[in-house]
């Protein structure tokens, strides 16, 4: 079917929608199998032809797409050469959008492109029923493994086979941490959103925890059209709200004109996460580089058209932040206590005030040719699921994108040690460029079965009892890292601000594990030096975890002080439902366990130490020296107190240990 047919059969349906035809090129298929190169140009094959599809006409996904079609031009696909592009627009109509999902995944396109959620899930949806179905490499969705489109939030290698793509998950939390950076005192903030977008739906879950860490009043309306978010933002700025936010919302981005023009007739600031909009009047922008993830996107369309199963290509997250403030905003603001301090200003990347527009330098990329990377964890807890995560963004900080610039394996022995053991083998066995290994564990057997092999360890308590250096700046020449020293004296001093008094406590480890008889000896000997009375019980496996902590109850101790051990970790939940059973306060060092009751937690961030981890991986990846990066022990500390569960134990905090908290759990 061609261009103008397109459109006359979508005009018969009685659907508006735009259709750019581009001019033909011609790329042919080598012989390799899956493969073309221009060699194959030569032998009169047909041109290639791409499906891109986007959902509506909006900056960032108009941003996204011209990042698209730079990638491919920059490797060799440029229209009207070497392939030919069908561009499609639904304008955020729904019954437009799933006739074209229905036109291109019956056509002869021989990959499609999409911009946006709503696009991915139609394509999604259409092609299941496709014969063969259709290519396809979807980006500039917030949230994909949420979409119903069959990925998998816990392997993102579990997708269907002939689709992958990226996530960009809305830097959220950022923004609402910003927005209290310019007003300590934020306590209400408007959001219309339409809860028919899987992308809105998980932005305003990301709001909803955020608001509830910070004690902020999230004031929601809906509005399944446009001029419904124009009438749903009328009654939240109505209502006493200090800002209004707008995510990545389609429906409600079309109409942000209307938005920032309501709000500034209530003096009332507009926060966004969609850079493009200060320019229009918003306070600031938070929120993804989209041209930049286009670009990543066309180059792993481009690989897909050279023969890269998109089977074989795991769905990662990618988010380059930009961030765009406009001091310009801050004129006539009903509350005069909103203010930009000068280091937000320094930091932004584009910045409007009354010289003008002023725009950063982005430093060069530095070029890497495509890496193996292995990602090697021993259990599935919480804790590694921090750390991975923030070794992601620190690879992605770092300007390294999976499926780019480095192809990333990641391998689970889920508690068992022989699985560790042969996964490190069969790393070592395939060739590998870089182990990242997660727990102490992972990184006592790597350096047992894997020596010279370049490694980054992270969530470790310590490198230096599994001998990996004898100083920061003196270790092994193949490996780097970043540990996290366990605030054991900062635990005790915490404890004796509990009241009833604390005299006995006790905690749970697992003798197999070097980091949990180090946590278990340190702890024990803070604790015998503070004049507190200490006991443990040793568990060998997550099926003990139950009984272990009934069995330390039974030793009269006053609070369970669960140190960081792997095994406990990964079956928490036990742990704190044996401790409710016998009314047992809890202590604990990972912030993944604060909505699971205990009373206090005390924790190094494991994500700050994921991310320091995935920035020295990128130094590694771009040729730098393990042995001459030196190793970091993450300073971060925060304390959360959960002064609902104190209060069902009948334990009181003071005031001072409270006034610490980062969150407070009421």
């Amino acid at each position: 079917m061609t261009g103008h047919s397109i459109v006359r059969t979508l005009k018969s349906l009685g659907l508006g929608v735009l259709l750019i035809a581009m001019a033909a090129g011609v790329l042919l298929y080598s012989d390799l199998e899956s493969r073309s190169s221009d060699a194959g140009a030569k032998s009169g094959s047909r041109p290639l032809r791409i499906a891109l599809v986007q959902h509506a006409s909006l900056p960032a996904l108009d941003d996204g797409i011209r990042g698209v079609i730079e990638a491919l031009k920059a490797r060799g696909y440029v229209d009207g050469e070497r392939l030919q592009i069908r561009q499609y627009n639904s304008h955020g109509d729904m019954a437009t959008a799933n006739a074209i999902a229905s036109e291109v995944t019956s056509s002869d396109v021989d990959l499609i492109i999409s911009a946006s959620t709503a696009s991915l899930q139609t394509i999604a949806n259409a092609n299941r029923f496709a014969t063969p179905p259709r290519k396809h490499v979807f980006g500039l969705t917030s949230d994909p493994y949420g979409a119903g489109v069959g990925v998998s939030r816990e392997n993102h290698l579990d997708h269907p086979p002939y689709m992958t793509g990226l996530g960009s998950l809305p830097p959220v939390e950022d923004a609402f941490r910003l927005a209290r950076e310019l007003k300590p005192d934020l306590k209400r903030v408007g959001l219309v959103w339409n809860p028919t977008e899987a992308n809105s739906v998980a932005a305003t879950n990301l709001a909803r925890k955020i608001c509830g860490d910070l004690g902020i009043e999230l004031v929601e309306a809906n509005a399944e059209n446009a001029t419904a978010a124009g009438e749903a933002a009328a009654s939240v700025l109505s209502r006493n709200i200090d800002a209004l936010w707008v995510s990545p919302d389609v429906t409600v981005v079309t109409a942000i004109d209307v938005l920032l023009a309501a709000a500034k007739r209530a003096r009332v600031p507009v926060f966004t996460s969609l850079p493009g909009n200060a320019e229009k009047g918003s306070l600031f922008d938070l929120g993804a580089d989209y041209l930049g993830i286009g670009r990543v996107q066309g180059e792993l369309a481009a690989d897909v058209l050279e023969g890269r199963d998109p089977a074989t290509v795991p769905v990662e997250n990618l988010m380059p932040v930009q961030l765009h403030v406009n001091r310009l905003a801050l004129d006539g603001l009903r509350d005069t206590r909103w203010q930009i301090p000068a280091a937000v200003s320094t930091r932004a990347d584009v910045l409007f005030d009354a010289s003008g527009r002023h725009a950063k330098q982005a430093p060069p990329a530095v070029a890497i040719d495509k890496k193996t990377v292995d990602l090697i964890e021993y259990v599935d807890s919480p804790n590694a699921e921090l750390a991975r995560a923030g070794v992601m963004e620190g690879l992605a900080k770092s300007g390294l994108v999976a499926g780019k610039d480095f192809e990333l394996r990641r391998r689970v022995a889920q508690g068992d040690m022989a699985t560790l053991t042969s996964i490190i083998d069969t790393t070592l066995t395939q060739g590998t460029d870089l182990m990242i290994t997660i727990s102490t564990p992972t990184l006592q057997t790597a350096l047992a079965r894997g020596r010279g092999t370049p490694l980054v360890f992270t969530m470790v308590s310590s490198p230096f009892i599994v001998n990996a250096g004898k100083t920061d700046t003196d270790h092994l020449p193949f490996l780097t890292g970043s540990y996290l020293d366990q605030p054991v004296k900062e635990v005790l001093e915490a404890l004796r601000q509990f009241s009833p008094p604390v005299r006995r406590i006790g905690t749970l480890y697992s003798p197999a594990e070097l980091n949990a008889e180090f946590n278990k000896q340190q702890l024990e000997r803070a604790a015998k030096a503070a004049g507190l009375g200490f006991e443990a019980v040793a568990v060998t496996n997550t099926s003990e975890v139950t009984e272990a902590a009934l069995s330390l109850a039974s030793r009269r101790i006053d609070v369970l002080t669960q140190i960081a051990d792997n095994v406990v970790a990964s079956s928490f939940p036990a742990l704190m439902e044996a401790a409710r059973r016998v009314r047992l306060p809890v202590t604990a060092y990972s912030p993944a366990f604060a909505d699971m009751g205990p009373v206090l937690i005390l924790a190094r961030d494991y994500r700050d130490n994921g991310v320091e981890s995935g920035r020295m991986a990128a130094r590694v990846l771009r040729g730098e020296s393990p042995g001459t990066i030196p190793f970091v022990a993450v300073p971060t500390l925060s304390y959360i107190v959960n002064l609902k569960a104190a209060q069902a134990l009948n334990v009181q905090l003071s005031p001072q240990l409270v006034a610490k908290a980062s969150r407070v759990i009421r």
